[in-house]
């Protein structure tokens, strides 16, 4: 006994620690929006999404982006994303360190009170890659009459 005693104080002392200093943190909440448009370019996905609001009659719209290349190094950023309800905009000029995806979502203050069952918009992507300036331009469309957004 006088041999397994120090192995079960070891064992309660670790035990101990795990419990109380493990960090309380929430997890990150799965991606899990209402509707989401995907498009693709040479270097980017995008993925343009609607999802619920802080409450029930609000409602967010939004872009996932995707970087499709490792071997890029990405310095600034910025978006702008326009729909028959507004648009928002996004710029990041000083981007330490890019891990490869960018989602960024703001409320559509509108959508809830769509009456043609579509949301249309564009997107315009500017980003400073290498020294270099580049652009692209997305496309995307919501089909709303599945959903009960009234």
């Amino acid at each position: 006994m006088k041999q397994i005693f120090p192995f079960i104080l070891i064992a309660v002392i670790i035990g101990g620690a795990m419990l109380f200093l493990k960090d309380d943190y929430e997890e990150a909440a799965e991606f899990d929006p209402l509707l989401t448009h995907e498009e693709w370019s040479q270097s980017w996905m995008a993925t343009f999404f609607l999802e619920e609001g802080e409450n029930e009659e609000e409602y967010n719209i939004g872009v996932k982006l995707e970087l499709e290349r490792e071997d890029v190094e990405i310095d600034a950023i910025e978006l702008f994303v326009d729909t028959q309800y507004g648009g928002f905009f996004y710029q990041d000029l000083h981007i330490e360190e890019f891990d490869g995806m960018l989602m960024y979502s703001e409320a559509c203050n509108l959508c809830g009170e769509n009456t043609d069952g579509y949301i249309n918009g564009n997107m315009m992507l500017n980003w400073k890659q290498n020294g270099n300036i580049r652009s692209e331009y997305f496309h995307f469309s919501f089909n709303l009459y599945h959903l009960d957004l009234n």
